[in-house]
């Protein structure tokens, strides 16, 4: 994205935090603009917040990351606020805790394991308001059959309203082509992949096109 990626690290120890605020203080167009242990801090309080980008810890001091997410999630879709990316860290690389980081609402998990160098990285990646590269490297691990026959009919529904764009979008969705690509293979504005992606979200009541990529891939579509 253009501009300096604001960044805001919750949670975890302090020596963790101060490393990686350290490394992003010398890391040109990104600047640190929050950082916490995470004690006392509602739900409701993130959407204060000014981001970019949110790394929360996994065990956060009364709750876990997953669940704590999952409502910031919950709250910013019901009050119709545009949410930054977060980003779940954990202590090592585990694609389970990967997928459990996308299902939660986040962009992917990252793990202090992998070193300073590889977290400034994908920080960077996260920033994009259409991330969705942990969804796309986690996707063939999630197995399909993993919706009860009710969520599945609701979603059947849901996306019979679709128009024949939109069908051939989310078709080259699943198929794991880029925003560019699907926009020369469907002949559609750029801006109607990232529309129409956001419309079926919405339908499937979704808060990220990381959970809408894992959602297709359990409904079968992958």
């Amino acid at each position: 994205m253009a501009g300096t990626i604001r960044v805001a690290l919750i949670g975890g120890s302090e020596a963790l935090r101060q490393a990686r605020r350290e490394v992003l203080d010398r890391t040109s167009g990104i600047e640190v603009v929050y950082d916490s242990d995470s004690f006392a801090l509602s739900q409701l309080a993130v959407l204060d917040l000014t981001f970019d980008v949110a790394i929360f810890d996994q065990r956060l001091s009364n709750i876990s990351a997953y669940e704590f997410v999952s409502g910031v999630q919950a709250t910013a879709k019901v009050t119709g606020f545009e949410l930054g990316r977060i980003l779940i860290s954990s202590s090592f690389s585990d694609p389970k805790l990967r997928i459990a980081a996308i299902e939660a609402g986040a962009v992917d998990a990252v793990f202090v394991s992998d070193g300073l160098e590889n977290f400034v990285e994908i920080v960077k990646l996260a920033s994009s308001p259409d991330a969705d590269f942990g969804a796309r490297e986690v996707i063939y691990l999630v197995e399909e059959d993993l919706v009860d026959s009710a969520k599945y009919a609701f979603a059947n529904s849901a996306l019979e309203s679709l128009d024949e764009k939109e069908v051939a979008i989310l078709r080259n969705f699943c198929d794991l082509k880029t925003d560019s690509q699907i926009a020369q293979i469907v002949k559609v504005p750029k801006l109607k992949v990232r529309t129409t992606l956001v419309k079926v979200q919405n339908l499937l009541m979704l808060n990220t096109r990381s959970q809408l990529l894992l959602m297709l891939k359990k409904l079968g579509a992958i």
